[in-house]
């Protein structure tokens, strides 16, 4: 089978020989295309007119827009209190001026996104941001301004710790169905994980070199971004408990998450993964689709979230951490047959980046669209959306009628393939998750 009129994996090996493989040696080219082979900004526009598939990020609990909008409001208020853009008056140190003001400029952005967001779990998200940001503001100008210290910033994080013990002492695994609770308590851990880790770097903080104000201005940045997950955690917590049949499943989830490792773990034998290289992992000029699985192997080795996360007791992140590792296993079963039977495309033209492309696009728009699992297919779906719009970014670098080599976007054109091969792997992956919680 060929996906385009140029050459596949299987052309190349039957047909190149010694000559195509001595040209290739040592070139920035893409594998099997000559050195020559490029493409212009205005073919790779042509490429990207389509848009990828939208797949917000979305929680499946009644969030308050009343918490929200009290929030921006918040956040709105500090950053009106600092009479940005700042003079050299107000602050004479001009490298600590330069940085309050672009973090202002920046924490405005963020509000607008927030705005702008499709859903109320992204919302918060930007919120989450943009109060970072103004915090890093306001507690550069109260340094400046007010003599705020380090001290000052520490003794708020140490009440704020009280404020995360308190509600790590009632949460608890709940949630309507154990899809649900997984999904939600997922998301709650790890806001947890984020207050922790921002909280950690406040009550370390300890003044390193670095201009006063700067200093407190970055410990108030990370006392911002611990207050803003612990108290979304607090929320998103609150409306899981209001909603009507909400009860605990941590044993589900605990047996779940016994079922899943040991599924991953069969699975990654069957695959072959445990074991060393294959040829084509050694292969510096591998096509798109071999990259792509050399690369999901080599993660897929590293990766013992599902097994550490379920020993720890965080039964949701060991379930959603196993779903990802057999959306990937998925990926490389795919991605083999496909490289076995060379239907892989060897990139020369602008018409095979268009190929990759597509294949990804529509990959990821036919399980978002037919999964009869989408609160699990999400998990990875919004994540994979995510990835193609950094890829079409990096290809929409390229200005209008600017020629470049083709090898430049090596790195891009395996990931659209590991994409695409991920995506139509993610459905029998959240089949398996919703099998093992249903016979939990």
């Amino acid at each position: 089978m060929r996906e385009r009129s140029g050459r596949t994996r299987r052309a190349v090996l039957a047909g190149a020989g010694a000559a195509l493989a001595g040209s290739l040696a040592g070139c920035g080219a893409l594998p099997g295309g000559d050195d020559e082979s490029t493409v212009s900004g205005d073919e790779l526009a042509s490429v990207l007119a389509e848009s990828p598939p939208a797949v917000p990020e979305r929680l499946p609990v009644a969030i308050e827009a009343s918490a929200a909008t009290s929030r921006a409001d918040e956040i709105d208020a500090s950053l009106a209190a600092v009479p940005a853009p700042l003079d050299a008056t107000q602050v004479p140190n001009g490298a600590i001026r330069e940085r309050l003001d672009r973090a202002h400029e920046r924490a405005n952005e963020a509000l607008a996104r927030a705005s702008e967001a499709s859903t109320p779990w992204s919302r918060m998200g930007q919120l989450r941001r943009a109060g970072s940001e103004a915090a890093f503001v306001g507690g550069g100008w109260e340094a400046v301004d007010a003599g705020r210290d380090l001290g000052d910033v520490r003794d708020d994080g140490a009440a704020l710790r009280a404020d995360l013990r308190a509600f790590r002492s009632e949460w608890h695994y709940r949630g309507r169905d154990a899809v649900e609770a997984v999904v939600v308590n997922d998301a709650i851990a790890g806001l947890v994980r984020s207050c922790i880790a921002a909280l950690n770097e406040v009550l370390s903080a300890q003044p390193d070199g670095n201009a006063t104000a700067l200093a407190v201005a970055e410990a108030d940045e990370e006392l911002a971004t611990a207050r803003g997950a612990v108290q979304d955690a607090a929320h998103v917590f609150e409306r899981l408990n209001a909603a009507d049949g909400v009860a605990s499943r941590r044993e589900a989830l605990s047996a779940a998450a016994d079922a899943l490792v040991s599924s991953v773990a069969e699975r990654r034998d069957a695959v072959g993964i445990g074991r060393g290289e294959e040829p084509s992992e050694l292969d510096r000029d591998a096509l798109p689709a071999e990259r792509a699985l050399r690369d999901l192997r080599e993660d897929l080795r590293r990766d013992e979230r599902p097994a550490e996360a379920r020993d720890a007791g965080e039964f949701p992140r060991a379930i959603v951490a196993a779903h990802a590792a057999l959306a990937r296993l998925g990926a490389v079963e795919r991605l083999r047959s496909r490289v076995d039977a060379g239907e892989v495309i060897d990139v020369a033209s602008a018409a095979d980046v268009r190929a990759i492309r597509t294949r990804a696009v529509e990959s990821v728009r036919s399980a978002h669209a037919d999964g009869p699992h989408p609160r699990l297919d999400r998990l990875r779906l919004h994540r994979l959306a995510a990835t193609l719009r950094y890829l079409d970014d990096e290809l929409a670098r390229v200005d209008g009628g600017n020629e470049v080599s083709l090898g430049r976007f090596r790195w891009e054109l395996s990931d659209y393939a590991r994409v695409a091969a991920t995506a139509r792997a993610v459905g029998d992956a959240s089949a398996a998750v919703a099998r093992a919680l249903t016979r939990a």
